[in-house]
């Protein structure tokens, strides 16, 4: 009991991590939610927020159960799955840190009500599948291409809206206190941030199997 406990909090942690920086990533829908805050405070704010959060859920659900699926018919514990999963990690990462933040965002009127705000970045972010990529590669190289067991999705489902909802908690929170514009730089080292955050995840999954792969070596090495 203890062991399941533990495992479910660790994929809850996992979910949690990549749901955030997923969601850290300043594009569209992040400027959009930042002006929504600006012109029309935290509460607003919050709501165009939580519609992105449930929109990255979903497809962060389609990206795990996708994974999962396919990673069933690999055999699992082979050292270089967990290689290609930690490059697909640095590669994603490498993209996000070369990638320019939008600063613009197209002309539409913001919504009036706060239900309007969450249907309005629900609908928008659900017209974006590339974000269906971007969790499926990350998931990818966190279970080493095998996906996560299905009774570990739902708690790495709750982790991924749990860590988009801080992000975007968070975000209204501190664009509700400085209430001025962010600079086009300050977006940019955000986007370098997250992308050293994801980076620094693949180097960490590099490390078993270069370990599996140097012993041998090593080994040999000694023996002569």
């Amino acid at each position: 009991m203890l062991d399941l406990l533990l495992t479910q909090t660790w994929v809850l942690a996992q979910g949690g991590a990549i749901g955030f920086l997923v969601a850290a990533a300043i594009g569209p829908i992040a400027m959009l939610c930042i002006r929504t805050t600006l012109e029309r405070g935290r509460i607003a704010g919050i709501a165009a927020g939580m519609g992105v959060a449930v929109a990255d859920t979903i497809y962060a659900a389609i990206g795990a159960y996708g994974i999962s699926f396919v990673g069933a018919a690999l055999s699992s514990g082979e050292s270089w799955l967990k290689l290609v999963g930690g490059i697909v990690l640095i590669g994603f990462g490498v993209y996000l840190a070369r990638k320019q933040p939008v600063n613009s965002v197209d002309e539409q009127e913001v919504p009036k009500s706060i239900a309007a705000d969450f249907v309005m970045t629900l609908a928008l972010t659900l017209t974006n599948p590339m974000t269906i990529l971007s969790f499926a590669g990350l998931f990818a190289g966190v279970s080493g291409l095998r996906g996560f067991p299905l009774s570990e999705i739902p708690a790495l489902l709750l982790g991924v809206f749990a860590g988009s909802a801080v992000w975007w908690l968070a975000l209204a929170f501190i664009i509700g206190l400085i209430r001025h514009r962010i600079s086009p730089t300050t977006m940019l080292w955000i986007n370098r941030a997250s992308a050293a955050a994801i980076i620094g995840f693949g180097l960490y999954v590099l490390v078993e199997p270069l370990q599996a792969f140097a012993q041998p070596l090593v080994a040999q090495l000694m023996a002569q």
